[in-house]
């Protein structure tokens, strides 16, 4: 992406501008982005020109603004004129400050890592309060994400030096900034939070909201006796409040009985209402245990109950997949498979409900991807019950774009089943040129040209070309995913007790896969691994490190659970355990140090120590995973 280069240097007090900026009609032109004013207010109107060479189909942007500690995103939408997107957009009233974000295919315009931030000012001029620790905790939160490099301890002295500033912000502040205090400065942070303790106990009527930030401050210095005391006063004072409710919860959650957890279920709903949130978590767990208890009638009954219907879906969906995949309860399965996707259809084209932390169009992208998944289920039900016309109408739904080849290859398979030749052989053709296939997907498509041509002559020479062209296409993708950047070094002890050094393997291609006990995508995603591993074992110029991060416990326990979780699995990886940022830390120092943010994380160093490859997640597909990560160290030792 086109972007020009400007100092955009953000204050405490204000927002300047330097270097290439231009002004005209009062606006401003910062990067490749021209805002029509140069100061934002709360409720302004603004126009928005963006330049770019990417494709319409290419670019997307929206915003996020700050209302004190919270964050909203809003969409934004562009339209196009020559190589300018024009857009406007108008602040909320409620807003302090203002961050704009584009988007080119998966890469986000950093205006060289500064982003577009603005603070909102008053009429006068003045920044509003709270609009810079607004904004750095944004870029904590956020920026990773969002492609801004952040310098945390700057981040954190600008909130800092905010809220010092501005004392009746901090309230709103307590359950969040004094968690960042106490991890960069100890001794600081306590002083602080007493100072906030202090405040709380010189009122003489706290309200619930006020005992939670005062329970919060407690449970960052780690006053167990304090909690205790506070959530006994919030109960008495507030018998039907956030406090009550959890305990009651726990108190459901712990019975054992299915007819106790009736009973109590009914309590809850006549003590705290109908239209409690804690109900309804309380009256889906009742519904699985109706299942547990074979009282199918009665589940349906309690789900009925659900005031949130969102919360449905996921529900039907998990217990219709079990019986799905056993085969078991088809009819039932059936019934509320179809549910689920009735509900989330309806949330595709009524969005009003969705949650406040993702845009519009991100809540129905992801409702839309929610809606396949489900629809996998219901067509493999309606496959098992033997409605194949109708298992393949909701399977090639499912299949959208067709890049999961797990279900391609669920599509091929009824397709296969109804004797569909003719369509298998378009179809399946399309999943092997664009490299989504597996080998259960080639092996239809054999038996469907064989079908179609009564014999195998040419299919050879057939399937290489369909299958060239797949791999010319992921060559070209992998080499466009391809970057330059240079790691920091670790020294890590495995689960052996020995130690390594990433620097000491630079010659060599480094697959470093972060990783953890609890996390199911990763486990799932191992036997592909163990695959990859297996064909390099005899390279001695591959190497794979398995980072076990994010666990808890100190070094012997998280050595030992993940060695233990290796062995008893009979995997022969190399395990390299992380360690805490520091003792207590949520943050661990190589996951930090390599922006690791969420896990499964596979990073890929080439021969010259720098890092060419980073990918998150796990589609689902062993074959996927082991021709892509194949393609990678090959090009790299090529």
């Amino acid at each position: 992406m086109k972007i020009i280069k400007c100092l955009f240097a953000l204050t405490l007090v204000v927002l300047s501008f330097s270097c290439k900026e231009k002004s005209k009609e009062n606006g401003v032109t910062i990067g490749s982005l021209y805002i029509s004013k140069a100061t934002l207010k709360p409720g302004d109107s603004l126009d928005l020109k963006y330049t770019t060479d990417a494709n319409e189909e290419d670019i997307s942007a929206f915003y996020y603004y700050t209302v004190g500690s919270k964050t909203y995103p809003v969409d934004i939408t562009l339209n196009k004129a020559d190589s300018l997107y024009k857009s406007t957009i108008v602040i909320p009233d409620s807003a302090t400050a203002v961050a704009l974000n584009f988007k080119n295919k998966k890469e986000f315009d950093t205006n060289n890592d500064k982003g577009y931030l603005f603070p909102l000012t008053t009429s006068t001029g003045d920044t509003i309060p709270g609009a810079i620790a607004g904004l750095a905790n944004y870029q904590l939160r956020m920026g990773n994400n969002l492609g801004l490099k952040v310098d945390e301890k700057i981040a954190f002295e600008k909130i800092k030096s905010d809220l010092l500033s501005n004392k009746d912000l901090q309230k709103d502040w307590d359950m969040v900034f004094p968690r960042t205090y106490i991890a960069k400065d100890k001794a600081g942070a306590k002083d602080y939070i007493n100072s906030r303790v202090a405040y709380y106990n010189s009122k003489t009527d706290l309200s619930e909201l006020e005992y939670k930030n005062l329970v919060s401050l407690y449970q960052t210095i780690e006053k167990k006796e304090k909690i205790d005391s506070l959530q006994i006063v919030m109960e008495e004072k507030f018998p039907t409040g956030t406090m009550a409710q959890q305990k009651a919860w726990s108190t459901f959650y712990n019975e054992q009985d299915y007819d106790k957890k009736k009973e109590l279920f009914e309590e809850f709903k006549t003590k705290f209402g109908a239209k409690s949130r804690l109900k309804d978590v309380v009256a889906t767990r009742l519904a699985s245990a109706a299942i547990e208890n074979g009282k199918k009638e009665e589940y349906a009954e309690i789900m009925d109950q659900v005031s949130d219907k969102s919360m449905l879906p996921s529900a039907y969906n998990t217990l219709a997949w079990n019986y799905a995949e056993k085969g078991e309860n088809l009819e039932f399965a059936s019934e509320i498979s179809k549910k689920s996707l009735d509900i989330t259809k309806h949330a595709i084209n009524n969005p009003v409900d969705k949650p406040v932390y993702i845009t519009k169009s991100q809540y129905i992208n992801n409702m839309t991807s929610t809606y396949n998944m489900y629809a996998d289920t219901y067509a493999l039900i309606k496959y098992k019950q033997g409605e194949i016309a109708e298992a393949i109408a909701y399977q090639k739904e499912a299949i959208a774009d067709g890049k999961d080849p797990q279900l391609n290859e669920r599509y091929v398979m009824f397709l296969n089943s109804d004797k569909k030749h003719d369509v298998i052989l378009k179809e399946a053709a399309l999943f092997i040129k664009e490299g989504n296939t597996t080998a259960k997907i080639n092996d239809y498509y054999k038996q469907a040209y064989v079908a179609k041509n009564g014999s195998e002559d040419g299919f050879t020479e057939n399937f290489e070309a369909l299958e060239k062209v797949g791999y010319d296409k992921l060559v070209a993708k992998t080499k466009e995913e391809m970057i330059d950047k240079k790691p920091k070094n670790f020294k890590l002890k495995n689960t052996k007790g020995e130690t390594v050094e990433l620097a000491a393997l630079k010659g060599k291609t480094v697959i470093l896969d972060f990783w953890a006990t609890w996390c199911g995508p990763c486990k799932a995603s191992f036997p592909g691994m163990q695959q990859a591993v297996n064909k390099y074992k005899d390279n001695d110029n591959v190497v794979f490190l398995f980072v076990d991060t994010m666990e808890s416990g100190d070094f012997d326990t998280r050595t030992k659970l993940a060695g233990d979780f290796v062995k008893n699995n009979n995997y022969s990886f190399n395990v390299v355990i992380d360690n805490p940022v520091k003792e207590g830390s949520r943050a661990y120092k190589v996951a930090s140090n390599f922006e690791v943010n969420g896990i499964p994380t596979k990073v890929i160093i080439g021969p010259d120590g720098n890092i060419k490859f980073v990918s998150v997640g796990y589609s689902g597909s062993t074959d996927k995973l082991v021709k892509e990560l194949s393609l990678k160290i090959d090009l790299l030792n090529s």
